[in-house]
């Protein structure tokens, strides 16, 4: 019985690419020699609109010349100028879709895109993969697509140091898919949806700010003072104090597995399956560092900014509670400037303390935060939503609850988006493929202490309960 299969390397004169019909015995020296692959019929379809694309752009390409030529032969004082550009340069798969002409919101827009960027970017992945297997041998759209990465990188990064090189056999994910593998991160994400964010080509970047944390002898803006003078004094100087945000990117790692079956059998499919679980790992690890990191190797965490105010226990306050009186001073030390970015961050061993709530009326008292078990309990606090979430520590352990104006906190992006990697050694006993997508993020708060105001106690846009006294 004839097999058809696709040479990855020359074999015997014949090229690279080249589809054959052998026989079962050489079939089988060609795949354990990883010579050639089976020749898939998904593979031939998708080939001939690539190819049917191609003759298309050429002739028109043709035709558009031959007219211009016609319509200026009789005046030979005029000199021709023929531009060409490769369109899959604006392509937001780097031509892993064959004949797109869409944009990448386009592509996001519905389903169907969505698929078809699946599609796109298991062909990516598989290509990686190939030329991971064939010495950094590349196909000619993974070759097209390093090329852009590249320019990328470098327009983005000028004369400074790169964030990201390619040292390590990393591709730079396309567009489309990087934007959906950030879609994926954002649905359960705490953080990000409610920080501020920039966008670095560089590995450091510093931002100057407005330091304004003391209030107390009159001043704003750390040095500018308003006074009533006569008219005919001499007027006091005062200037603001400005100071600089430093953001350095932090290499972030995720790792996911594919069978070789997998890959050989289902490249499509294996788009579908890395897209949303490398987001969603991406997600997870992200709030983790953003809620609690402790810096250096990794972003300055909420909890552990220099800002932070901590709420004590009340007096004679059972351990392990947490009551509406401890709420009340949270919000009484809350420093905000977008109230829509303000939200309590809970850990779920919290919510039984909630309906115990009460506010003493003589010697009885009245539950504030639910009058009833029938419907589902309320999900704000004192005006603000409440994120109920693993991310935080447990009731009894500071930071087990926190009120936070997330308009405070500065997410750092490497503009050259997530790439991704491969081997086959990590799990080669298992026959698996790991896939390794890197990306490179930063973040901290932009208040750097806690603000002295005229009168009254400090406020913080990170206050912590701190379940003790």
């Amino acid at each position: 019985m004839k097999k058809k299969v696709k040479l990855l390397r020359d074999w015997k004169g014949h090229a690279t690419d080249s589809v054959l019909e052998v026989d079962e015995e050489t079939y089988a020296e060609l795949m354990d020699g990883k010579i050639a692959e089976d020749y898939k019929e998904e593979e031939k379809s998708f080939l001939a609109v690539q190819k049917s694309m191609i003759a298309k752009a050429t002739d028109a390409a043709v035709n558009a010349v031959e007219t211009k030529l016609k319509e200026m032969a009789s005046d030979t004082s005029k000199m021709i100028h023929i531009s060409v550009k490769d369109r899959s340069d604006d392509d937001p798969t780097f031509g892993y879709l064959p004949g797109n002409t869409k944009t990448k919101a386009q592509l996001l827009a519905d389903r169907e895109g969505k698929s078809a960027v699946n599609f796109a970017f298991g062909r990516f992945a598989v290509d990686v993969k190939r030329s991971a297997e064939n010495a950094g041998q590349m196909s000619e759209t993974l070759l097209k697509c390093k090329q852009r990465s590249e320019k990328l990188i470098t327009k983005a990064a000028g004369d400074g140091m790169l964030a990201g090189d390619d040292e390590s056999g990393g591709y730079l994910i396309f567009s489309a898919a990087s934007a959906m593998i950030q879609a994926a991160a954002l649905e359960s994400a705490i953080v990000r949806p409610r920080a501020n964010s920039v966008t670095m080509g560089t590995q450091l970047l510093r931002i100057p700010y407005l330091r304004d944390t003391d209030h107390s002898t009159g001043t704003v803006f750390g040095g500018i003072k308003i006074y009533f003078d006569d008219e005919n004094a001499e007027g006091t100087a005062s200037k603001p104090k400005l100071e600089q945000l430093e953001f350095k990117l932090k290499k972030m790692t995720a790792m996911g597995y594919a069978s070789e079956e997998w890959i050989k059998w289902s490249p499509v499919s294996l788009g579908s399956w890395l897209i949303p679980k490398f987001g969603e790992a991406i997600g997870f690890k992200e709030d983790l560092c953003f809620l609690g990191g402790a810096g250096a190797s990794q972003p300055l965490g909420i909890r552990n900014a220099p800002c932070k105010v901590q709420i004590a226990f009340e007096d004679g306050q059972d351990v392990s509670t947490f009551v509406l009186e401890n709420s009340t001073n949270m919000f009484a030390r809350l420093k905000f400037r977008n109230a829509a970015k303000v939200a309590w961050v809970m850990n779920q061993t919290v919510f039984p303390q909630l309906p115990l709530f009460n506010v003493t009326v003589s010697a009885g008292g009245s539950a504030v935060f639910t009058n009833s078990v029938l419907g589902a309990p309320g999900q704000s606090l004192w005006g603000y939503p409440i994120v109920w979430t693993e991310k935080v520590p447990a009731l009894g352990t500071a930071g087990c609850v926190l009120l936070v104006d997330f308009s405070d906190y500065t997410i750092a992006d490497d503009q050259g988006g997530p790439e991704i990697a491969q081997s086959i050694h990590l799990k080669f006993d298992l026959g698996q493929t790991a896939f390794r997508m890197t990306k490179y993020i930063d973040g901290q708060n932009e208040t750097v202490s806690a603000m002295t105001p005229a009168y009254g106690s400090t406020l913080s846009p990170v206050v912590e309960f701190k379940a003790t006294a």
